[in-house]
Parts: structure tokens; C-alpha cells; sequence
């Protein structure tokens, strides 16, 4: 985009979000952890963690006065931020409330089957269809999972992404935690990003 085009867009973007009619507030999603439910122990004594997660087609506001079409985990982009600790058995069940295959596809270690890649194993979940993904939070860090289906970029780009953070097995020392993704997106479609978001 050339300069006068960046002042251009920086012309345009007056005003606020309303975060009410989106859902979501951005800052709020900051330090928004999804800890899931402690629903059972394994036989070895480790807790089973449950989440939902629901793909949701839904136009948000990502400037004042830009709407874009996105396809969301639980209507929000990032989708929320998941959180367990090393060792834990992960149950997420996926819903497909969305108007294309989706997936989910977690970055770490965890079985073939369970790596939400289009064409292996389950790959994509169709509209209407749920799958359970199941295996072990490991290793510990800050990960991400995001849509596999393809056009993989595509999904992406429309919001199906988030963040993965997988604690230590003693605990983080005391901080204030920040969560940022960023993102950008491409509101005209030409393969060229026009609004950036963090």
C-alpha cells in the first residue's frame, strides 16, 4: 500500500469499537484462561481436563466501522486461550457450528490421530459434526492451535487460531500474565493485509 493509501486508512479509522456487539473485549482476552473442568482423574492419578469449543461463522468489528467475516472458536478471535498443566489428559470436544470443515490442530506432542490434519486420521470436522480431541498437555511452554483444514491460510486468516499454554508441573513463579496474538487481516480480500491487531 502506498503512503497516501496508508493515510488514507488511518483517515477512516475514527471512532470505537464496540466490543459489547462483538462479544469479546480484547483486553479482557489479555488474561482470559481457559482452565478448562476437572472432570476425572486418569489411572494414574492425573487429572482429565474438559473443554468445549464451538466453531462459530461471525462478523466482528476489528476497526471502527470495519466488519469482517470471520470463522471463530467459541465466536472470538484469538479463539480462547487454553491452559493446563504438563501431564494432564486434554478432552476437548470440537463442535462445528461453522459453515465449513474445520479442525483443530495443537502444536506440541500428542498421537497422530489426534493432530487435526485434514485428509489423516478424523481429519476436518464437517458443519453439524463433533469430534473429542484427546491426549497429554506436553511439553510445557507457549504453544498455539489453529484450523488445519484446508486452504490452511484461509482458515487462519479468518480467525481460527489461539493460544496454547501449557504450565510447568511445579507452577510459574508469581507474575502478571500477558497473553498477545497477533493477527492481520485482509478485509477486501486481495491478498494484501489492510488492519493489523494485537
Amino acid at each position: 500500500m502506498s503512503a497516501a493509501g496508508h493515510g488514507a486508512m488511518s483517515q477512516m479509522l475514527v471512532g470505537e469499537v464496540v466490543h459489547e456487539r462483538n462479544g469479546f473485549d480484547p483486553m479482557q482476552m489479555l488474561v482470559d484462561w481457559d482452565y478448562g473442568t476437572v472432570t476425572g482423574e486418569a489411572a494414574d492419578g492425573r487429572p482429565i481436563r474438559s473443554y468445549g469449543v464451538a466453531a462459530v461463522d461471525k462478523e466482528i468489528e476489528i476497526a471502527p466501522g470495519i466488519f469482517f467475516p470471520a470463522w471463530t472458536y467459541n465466536g472470538r478471535v484469538p479463539g480462547p486461550s487454553i491452559r493446563c498443566t504438563e501431564g494432564d489428559h486434554l478432552r476437548i470436544v470440537f463442535a462445528n457450528g461453522g459453515s465449513h470443515p474445520h479442525t483443530m490442530h495443537f502444536h506440541g506432542f500428542h498421537r497422530a490421530e489426534m493432530d487435526g490434519v485434514d485428509g489423516e486420521y478424523r481429519g476436518a470436522i464437517a458443519p453439524g459434526e463433533t469430534f473429542t480431541y484427546e491426549f497429554d498437555g506436553d511439553p510445557f511452554g507457549c504453544h498455539l492451535y489453529h484450523c488445519h483444514a484446508t486452504p490452511l491460510k484461509r482458515h487462519i486468516h479468518k480467525g481460527m487460531y489461539g493460544a496454547f499454554v501449557v504450565d510447568p508441573p511445579g507452577g510459574r513463579p508469581p507474575a502478571r500474565e500477558l497473553m498477545m496474538v497477533m493477527n492481520a487481516f485482509d478485509t477486501n480480500f486481495a491478498s494484501a493485509n489492510e488492519i493489523y491487531a494485537v
